[in-house]
């Protein structure tokens, strides 16, 4: 996994080791460092980090975390705090049913009105591409940042596309098909966990997101999505499509159900 130097020397005031250095120091008590490459003005570490160390540190927090006890160095990690509307509740704009509490232990939703659509400012972008990620717009990058830094995939909905005001995490009809975000069509079986609004699926839970619902320049409320789903599910939907993703990596991995409410609220603030 790609991780970026600059990304992982924010989280502290002390000056870390030289890239070279602190793949060593790594690779010698952590995870071994495959690659180290000069990427403009920052490093990039690849990192192999092992299967059971995953749920933890398939992120630049979980990374930090161990350079703060390998250097016994106190981390700064700023997650921030939201301004809150009392007046508008989330269930004012939508509805979330979870059919199989097995499959989705935990969906967690906000709801961000008065968006404007705009690109991401330099910093973000830079540090998407440093991953090896293309920035689009600034709601889908802030998506793209939050699961890089917390390991927490998450999924933005225009809110005004979604029929019936409601999202449903469900199992796909037999046949049901989807046409994604990069513009590929999949024909569903009835074992594959869908996210859909009242009439269709509008992404294929943890893997990806369908065009039904998503995010354009015409976008003003957005619903986002934090939810823990199912490894098996999500590794067998992944394997039987052969659709494999960031996100469906981490979920395959297994996430703390916990991590949706902490990445929901990064990625809101």
């Amino acid at each position: 996994m790609i991780f970026s130097y600059n990304w992982l020397q924010s989280y502290f005031k002390k000056r870390l080791p030289k890239p070279k250095e602190l793949a060593e120091l790594l690779s010698m008590h952590a995870f071994e460092v495959e690659e180290i490459e000069k990427a403009g003005k920052d490093w990039t570490l690849n990192i192999d980090v092992l299967p059971n160390r995953a749920p933890d540190c398939f992120s630049h927090l979980g990374i930090g975390r161990e350079i703060s006890a390998l250097l016994d160095c106190k981390p700064q990690f700023i997650i921030g705090r939201l301004a809150e509307s009392k007046k508008n509740r989330a269930e004012n704009f939508i509805e979330v049913k979870v059919k199989n509490t097995d499959t989705c232990p935990r969906y967690t939703v906000r709801v961000i009105t008065d968006v404007k659509i705009k690109p991401s400012p330099k910093w973000i972008k830079a540090r998407l591409k440093v991953c090896g990620l293309r920035p689009i717009n600034n709601v889908v990058d802030i998506a793209n940042y939050v699961m890089l830094e917390t390991g927490q995939p998450l999924h933005a909905f225009d809110g005004e596309k979604l029929e019936g005001k409601k999202i449903i995490v469900r199992f796909a009809r037999e046949k049901e098909r989807i046409v994604t975000l990069d513009g590929e069509k999949y024909e569903l079986n009835n074992k594959a966990l869908v996210i859909a609004d009242e009439k269709k699926p509008v992404a294929i839970a943890g893997i990806k997101g369908g065009v039904g619902a998503e995010i354009d320049k015409k976008t003003k409320i957005v619903i986002l999505e934090s939810a823990n789903f199912d490894q098996k599910t999500i590794r067998k939907t992944s394997r039987s499509l052969n659709l494999r993703t960031d996100a469906s990596w981490r979920f395959e991995n297994g996430i703390d159900p916990n991590l949706t409410e902490t990445a929901i609220n990064r990625a809101a603030y």
